[in-house]
């Protein structure tokens, strides 16, 4: 024979297994009337799913400052590491790399050596295929955002 503990257990673990908002079953339902310890438990659930669950709900539209308030009512030490996107630090990498090409094809212009000249211009090809698959790995949201929006005008022109 189960003791209380036991069958408290059980409808417990029962009642937990259930989706959100899905229907309680007839013998949970009759159990929580009857036991006193696991309708408070029940309650302080349901209290406490409805506490966490409250940063979460935004009113739209969103903007920057509501944002950044469920942000802030989550986790307070995150805003601080929230940087913004810039390309400039891309924008100045690229210009850089295209002019040190420049300059290398300028200098080496007379060289005979051509294993030399292909191992450099390999090492150039290798740089500028590793900055454009970082610079698309890393800013793919944009890139995601950028298409979206341009399928989004074409549909509008067609």
């Amino acid at each position: 024979m189960k003791t209380k503990n036991e069958k408290c257990e059980k409808y417990m673990d029962e009642f937990l297994m259930l989706d959100k908002n899905a229907p309680i079953p007839l013998r949970i339902t009759l159990h929580l009337l009857k036991c006193s310890s696991c309708r408070n438990q029940v309650r302080l659930l349901s209290i406490a799913e409805r506490v966490a669950a409250s940063p979460l709900k935004i009113e739209l539209p969103l903007s920057d400052e509501k944002i950044k308030a469920a942000v802030m009512d989550t986790n307070p030490s995150w805003l601080p590491k929230i940087k913004p996107v810039t390309m400039s630090r891309w924008v100045i990498c690229g210009i850089l790399m295209i002019m040190f090409m420049l300059v290398f094809a300028i200098f080496t212009h007379g060289l005979r050596n051509e294993r030399l000249l292909i191992a450099f211009y390999l090492v150039f090809a290798i740089a500028v295929c590793s900055y454009c698959a970082l610079f698309i790995g890393t800013n793919m949201d944009f890139f995601i955002k950028k298409i979206k929006t341009i399928k989004s005008s074409r549909n509008l022109i067609f």
